[in-house]
């Protein structure tokens, strides 16, 4: 448990200096006049380090991606003394880099950079194509991960937290004390946590590394000079799985996705290049291939799953913690870093924190595990497209969920309450729905 303790502030020295922008977060909240690309500009302000091996922190958190800014955020917030650890930034990131309302409402400090807001959305496969608006609808706004993430480390040093710009290369927990080693020297710490991604040291040395089938591959391509509003997701059959294009403000965030033990990352890069090849606006641009690691856990894995142990803590994509259906982590990224700082001023924040996402992130990502088979299906996703092409309700719903407004615990209820009998009677059959949920008969 943690202590209140005074920030120091010689601890803290300016990195970097980038510019200020004037529109705080909550302008995302109303109805504001944006350029056709162009989502407002949200402040910036300079990160800060120093560290002094001299030091004993409360906590140590390894990796400063979203999860791990926003534990420290929380918990710099309350005055203990934390550390970052990561040599990464600024740096951008594979990742479509789409952040939903939901997730950026659980960020009450200004985040940084452009970020474009989506109008549309277009859905495609088996040679169909369907475009669905989110104009008006605040659904899902994409921003450059350099910014983004750089953002949320600036406003966890801003609240006191040291980032230290180097890689963990071990770590050792003797007596109570964690040692985190890097090329810089060693940090000692009470409490550690893991937010390093799924390959990342902390996992590997206190849990367990992902087995080849809990992870997916993307595979894709950073495409230059490309400006629009709109996201495409691409179904594909061989693999199963998906691609997406997301636009950034000055290039479109391209890739493929699939299960790691179903494909290999020339496969996915071959479906990203066919793909942008027939797509104009990407026509005879800079390419700039990637392609990573993304968790991507069966119901029973999330069952066995420990997020949390004695003097240590996984968030993010270390613990798991990406959508199974959309590969969407953003969201419980920042989820699991508010519930990492909130744990640790518990009487036992191991337990505090292990409850808080079983009980509310794993079991929603555990429902979407459940049904992920199924809706890749070519038989699903045929009548998935006969379904938006068609329905306003189906379309609405599809809105809510690339939102996070829709939770994968109120699904398919909400698919039945649509009215469309005979589209949800097929969808029964293609296993996306439980056959024993029925419609309620009529009063």
């Amino acid at each position: 448990m943690l202590t209140e303790m005074p920030i120091v502030e010689s601890e803290r020295q300016a990195l970097l200096q980038q510019s200020e922008f004037s529109i705080e977060l909550s302008a995302y909240s109303i109805n504001l006049p944006m350029p056709d690309h162009a989502a407002p500009r949200l402040r910036h302000s300079p990160i800060g380090i120093q560290h002094s091996p001299s030091i004993h922190y409360d906590v140590v958190v390894v990796g400063a991606g979203p999860a791990g800014a926003m534990a420290a955020l929380g918990l710099a917030r309350r005055g203990a003394r934390v550390a970052m650890v990561d040599g990464s930034h600024p740096r951008e990131k594979p990742c479509g880099g789409g952040v939903t309302r939901r997730a950026l409402q659980l960020i009450d400090e200004d985040c940084g950079g452009d970020g474009v807001a989506i109008a549309d959305a277009v859905f495609e496969a088996a040679g169909r194509h369907v475009r669905v608006p989110l104009r008006g609808r605040e659904a899902l706004v994409v921003f450059p991960r350099r910014t983004f993430d750089s953002a949320l480390v600036a406003a966890a040093v801003r609240r006191g937290a040291t980032l230290v710009p180097a890689r963990a290369t071990h770590v050792q927990r003797t007596g109570g004390t964690w040692t985190i080693e890097t090329r810089h020297g060693a940090l000692h710490a009470d409490w550690l946590l893991g937010a390093d991604g799924p390959s990342g040291i902390v996992r590997k040395q206190v849990h367990a590394p992902f087995a080849r089938r809990q992870l997916s591959i993307a595979a894709g391509a950073f495409v230059d000079g490309v400006r629009t509003s709109e996201i495409a997701v691409a179904f594909l059959d061989r693999p199963r799985g998906y691609l997406w294009s997301f636009p950034r403000p000055d290039h479109l965030a391209v890739g493929a996705c699939a299960q790691a033990d179903e494909c290999t990352a020339g496969a996915l890069h071959a479906a990203t290049a066919r793909w942008l090849d027939a797509y104009a606006p990407a026509a005879n641009r800079p390419r700039r291939t990637y392609a990573w690691p993304i968790p991507s856990l069966s119901a029973g894995d999330f069952d066995a799953e420990r997020p949390a142990g004695e003097g240590w803590m996984l968030l993010g994509d270390a613990a798991g913690l990406v959508d199974p259906i959309t590969r969407e982590g953003i969201y419980f990224a920042l989820r699991s870093g508010a519930a990492a700082s909130a744990a640790l001023a518990a009487r036992d924040p191991a337990r505090e924190y292990e409850d808080a996402i079983r009980d509310t992130v794993h079991d929603e990502l555990r429902r979407a595990a459940r049904i992920k088979d199924a809706f890749f299906r070519p038989r699903f996703t045929a009548l998935l497209m006969h379904a938006l092409d068609r329905s306003a309700p189906i379309r609405d719903v599809m809105i809510d969920l690339i939102a996070g407004r829709q939770s994968y615990r109120g699904l398919e209820r909400r698919l039945l309450g649509t009215l469309e009998v005979g589209l949800m009677m097929k969808l029964i059959a293609s296993t996306l729905i439980s056959p024993d949920i029925r419609p309620s008969p009529a009063p």
